[in-house]
């Protein structure tokens, strides 16, 4: 029987009978990352959480002394920066869409990710209204616990559906 779901960076992908729907939002990160750091019994993935907790705490403390202090050409650059890679994105194709039929799914290529550098994700190409778009499907962390499995149910629960997933390299 074919996996219904499988979890994402940001929340979940759960297949129904004609498409793959994606619940993602900021507080499904939020519940990823406690599910996946805190909840662990490990201490290293307990400290991987606190990180994440300072290097949060650290950026809002940044902008908000940037702001105060009247250094808005900083600002203004990280805001150019982040757009430009977004438009970089956009005109490759990527979108991120709630909701993809499969019968327009044309490949799904599987990339593992370098363990500590990037995560596991999946590239699903599909067809809409007659253009071929991307969306991204990042996964996991293989540092969590369920990361590598979680990576090959994905995959699974796509070749379930009789999709051929290409495995890509980082």
């Amino acid at each position: 029987m074919p996996a219904d779901s499988v979890r994402t960076k940001r929340g979940t992908a759960r297949f129904t009978p004609d498409a793959v729907r994606f619940e993602e939002s900021f507080v499904g990160s939020l519940r990823s990352l406690s599910r996946d750091y805190w909840r662990s019994d490990s201490w290293s993935q307990r400290a991987v959480f606190v990180g994440y907790v300072f290097g949060l705490l650290y950026g809002v403390g940044w902008f908000v002394t940037t702001v105060a202090s009247g250094d808005f050409g900083i600002i203004a650059i990280v805001v150019a920066v982040v757009l430009f890679l977004w438009l970089a994105d956009f005109l490759r194709g990527f979108r991120s869409p709630d909701r993809i039929p499969l019968v327009d799914i044309e490949s799904v290529t599987a990339v593992s990710g370098v363990k500590g550098l990037t995560r596991p994700r999946l590239v699903v190409t599909f067809t809409d209204d007659g253009a071929i778009r991307k969306r991204r499907v990042t996964l996991p962390s293989r540092y969590t616990e369920q990361g590598d499995a979680g990576y090959e149910r994905a995959i699974a629960a796509f070749e379930q559906r009789g999709f051929e997933v290409t495995r890509g390299s980082a």
